[in-house]
């Protein structure tokens, strides 16, 4: 059953982001040992990482394990299960090197492992919600979003991501070279934090693409079903019911019977996780253009808020409000298609028709936009 081309697709995109991760960690090694700060006072610049708070969130990320690949598995969610098994794991062993750093500060093994797994942790979780964009976009209509096929999200912003990590290991190349050369390794820290900024880059351009679908949704359809010539808060009084036969008709069991509230949010859990794991990558670019010497790397109160707290929270709001749950996974399957294939398998009799209906329906968005 595991044998299935979504966890081979999922595998494979693991496998492929772990190895420019392996590649990144010379980043990681020569950008920490070529700071003056970090090899006169400690790898941690200073700052000793706090025991009890470390050891919590190891243990916090073990259950968050335990949960998602039982749920995964229950509910037969293969690619998010991948996905999120990898989040976890990286997740505990970061905060395992953390715990261990409070007792040997100049450790190089447990700082790297820290900063290598939690750097890149959230590159696997956004490989998960990619996905549930995708599914999102089968569920409502092909005629909703910019990109007719739903597995392209997927696919172009994952390679984004994995780019991003290679830029960060050519970086830290650059910082090693420089370092054992005893010249000034700034150039390659500079790329390296570059990295990371086209990270930030690639999913601020993902969530432009997220809130057009949100908005195509929830709100054009209401200005099509009311008339109304602009967009306003007054439309949501219109109920979902409504609106539904605006969506596609094939998969009306998932959104309204039965109701369900895992449904009805989840759309607003999935922004909420985005953008909780959005200002995590803000902070980790800013605080690695500060330098090793920066006031926030120096401060673990701000690790604390803006890493910590942003991945737990985004993570425990996805394993709550699971896909296998909202979609029904266990008895349910939803094929990523494009959408000439689509409406060829929502049947052979009504394919013209469903067609025309969705020409019509996205003249009239654009005509309403």
């Amino acid at each position: 059953m595991l044998a299935t081309p979504v966890l081979r697709a999922a595998s494979t995109s693991a496998a492929s982001a772990a190895s420019a991760a392996a590649a990144a960690s010379s980043a990681a090694l020569s950008a920490a040992l070529s700071s003056a700060s970090s090899t006169e006072y400690s790898n941690y610049s200073g700052m000793v990482p706090n025991l009890a708070f470390n050891v919590c969130m190891a243990v916090i990320f073990g259950l968050l394990l335990v949960m998602q690949v039982g749920i995964g598995i229950w509910t037969k969610q293969w690619w998010f299960l991948v996905s999120f098994t990898f989040t976890c794991i990286l997740e505990v062993l970061g905060y395992a090197g953390r715990a261990s750093g409070h007792f040997d500060v100049y450790n190089v093994d447990t700082f790297l492992l820290q900063f290598i797994t939690l750097t890149i942790a959230p590159v696997f979780t956004m490989a998960g919600i990619y996905y549930q964009l995708a599914k999102l976009i089968e569920v409502y209509g092909h005629r909703f979003a910019v990109i007719k096929n739903p597995m392209l999200y997927s696919y172009i912003f994952m390679a984004c991501d994995i780019i991003s990590l290679i830029v960060q290991a050519v970086g830290g190349g650059m910082a090693g070279s420089a370092a054992a050369d005893h010249k000034d390794p700034a150039s390659g820290d500079h790329v390296f934090v570059a990295g990371l900024a086209f990270q930030v880059a690639s999913m601020s351009a993902f969530l432009i693409l997220w809130f057009h679908l949100v908005y195509q949704i929830f709100v054009a359809t209401r200005m099509q079903h009311t008339g109304a010539k602009r967009a306003s808060l007054s439309l949501f009084r219109v109920p979902q019911e409504e609106i539904d036969y605006l969506y596609r008709p094939k998969f009306e069991f998932l959104r309204l019977h039965p109701k369900r509230w895992v449904f009805t949010y989840f759309p607003w859990i999935l922004t909420a996780a985005s953008l909780l794991i959005f200002v995590r990558c803000i902070y980790r670019v800013i605080e690695l253009a500060e330098g090793w010497s920066g006031n926030l790397i120096t401060h673990e109160v701000y690790f604390i808020i803006l890493d910590a707290l942003m991945m737990s929270l985004a993570t425990t709001l996805l394993t709550v409000c699971h896909p296998g749950f909202v979609f029904k996974g266990r008895t349910t399957r939803i094929p990523i298609q494009n959408v000439r294939k689509a409406v060829a398998k929502d049947g052979a009799e009504n394919a013209t028709d469903s067609l025309e209906d969705d020409n019509d329906s996205w003249q009239a968005n654009k005509e309403i936009a």
